[in-house]
């Protein structure tokens, strides 16, 4: 594991990670405030808000890749060389030190963990394009020379100047957006039978408002970051609320379009209808089954009744609990009354509770272990007698190369002596030195 441990890659991804959980869920928090506070405004900003919300979450997460690699470790200095000890727990950077010292040696594993997520994802979008463009694509057949005239029609009105094919497809089971620079609307061929001409007509204006949107290419940059960010559920909570927003923007195109709610919610009961399984269609693609069913028709008829969406918190729970459970980890390794020894020995104590007199600068790196790139931390137990000199410096973790140089170090040191009840006592204590080469 120190092997695996000493790869700064490794664990400059898995930091990233890690600190991708509490910068996703303070900014889902803040979007769910800021979605309430527009639940009566237009999808359309509730739309901006999702999106935005979802891009500054992946923008975090690669500011914090660049400044832990620039860094190449979020606790270094300037300095080439560094060993820090840990300081006194009550700031933030004795608490980080600690983090680092409990979480250390496996946050690389995180990397091969989170990569095989990732390309199980990526595999899943190749499996959608390549059904998409292969079979759906290949089953296209043109419909009739007045249904294209239409189309043409209702595509001048719906300011379109991009040229937009229509077809039919025996592959899908709802209209279909597929393509930006060259789009393509794919139909099922038993809409033309099941549904009355205004109806697919209000259908199909549906899909010219995601092609004029550019939702195709929206909604494939979404998935991308749902494949980069899947282990987070703030991530699909955003992704299902920027979906949903999506279709309801483009209900209110079609509505906009055709005139008549009454006459579109009834095509979408209408497309429902022929579908005899869940829908065939991935969520790479913009289709009009797309969203809640129930939720967008009830929109349309009643446009001032607010639907409570599903509460961000419960998304983010397991996140929060991740975040509770790192915490609660740190603090008993490092709070947690040790059972004091026998009278005649040393009192078993915190290094946060003893006083530091002189903390001597950091030593140069052990040559040896400079040369191989030999990088860990070591935890050095340290007794220290009543008046605060240091009697005895074990290492008892870490890589053996850098123990005697962490030893020596600690036997350095000058502390103020340990009370118990008013008292000196001699005292036991463990120092975490993190060895760090840039």
């Amino acid at each position: 594991m120190n092997d695996l441990a000493s790869l700064p890659l490794l664990r400059t991804i898995g930091w990233a990670l890690i600190h991708s959980l509490w910068q996703g869920a303070l900014l889902a928090l803040l979007a769910a405030v800021a979605l309430w506070l527009a639940r009566r405004r237009s999808a359309e900003l509730r739309y901006t808000i999702a999106s935005t919300t979802l891009g500054l979450l992946i923008l975090a997460f690669g500011g914090t890749l660049v400044w832990l690699s620039a860094s190449s470790d979020p606790l270094s200095t300037v300095d080439a060389v560094l060993i820090t000890p840990v300081g006194e727990g009550g700031r933030l950077g004795g608490w980080m030190f600690r983090l680092h010292a409990v979480l250390g040696s496996w946050i690389p594993w995180l990397f091969p963990v989170w990569a095989l997520g990732f390309s199980l994802r990526l595999v899943r979008v190749g499996h959608a394009l390549v059904w998409l463009y292969g079979p759906c694509l290949g089953s296209l057949q043109s419909p009739s020379d007045e249904w294209l005239a239409r189309f043409e029609a209702l595509r001048i009105r719906s300011h379109l100047r991009v040229s937009v094919r229509l077809g039919l497809s025996d592959q899908v089971d709802s209209l279909v957006v597929l393509g930006w620079l060259k789009p393509v609307v794919l139909v099922p061929t038993a809409a033309f039978l099941a549904i009355n001409p205004e109806a697919l007509e209000a259908l199909l204006a549906h899909e010219l408002a995601h092609v004029r949107r550019g939702d195709f290419l929206a909604n494939l940059v979404q998935t991308l970051a749902e494949a980069l960010l899947f282990y987070h559920p703030a991530v699909w909570w955003l992704s299902r609320r920027i979906r949903q927003e999506r279709e309801h923007c483009c209900d209110d195109a079609a509505v906009h379009a055709c005139g008549d709610p009454i006459l579109y919610a009834s095509a979408l009961v209408g497309l429902e209808e022929l579908r005899i399984q869940p829908t065939l269609i991935p969520d790479l693609v913009p289709s009009a089954s797309g969203g809640h069913l129930m939720s967008r028709i009830q929109r349309l008829l009643r446009p001032n009744l607010t639907h409570a969406s599903a509460s961000p918190v419960a998304a983010l729970i397991p996140a929060l609990l991740l975040a509770v459970a790192l915490g609660i980890t740190v603090l008993s390794a490092s709070d947690l009354p040790k059972p004091a020894a026998a009278a005649s020995g040393p009192v078993e104590m915190d290094f946060k509770k003893i006083r530091v007199k002189h903390q001597p600068d950091a030593p140069a790196y052990p040559p040896e272990a400079k040369a191989q790139r030999i990088q860990g931390t070591v935890v050095v137990a340290v007794v220290i007698d009543a008046q605060g000199h240091v009697q005895e410096a074990k290492a008892i973790s870490g890589p053996a190369e850098l123990h005697a140089c962490a030893v020596g170090y600690a036997r350095t040191w000058e502390f103020e002596p340990a009370k118990v009840k008013g008292k000196p006592v001699p005292a036991r204590f463990k120092i975490t030195m993190p060895f760090r080469l840039k």
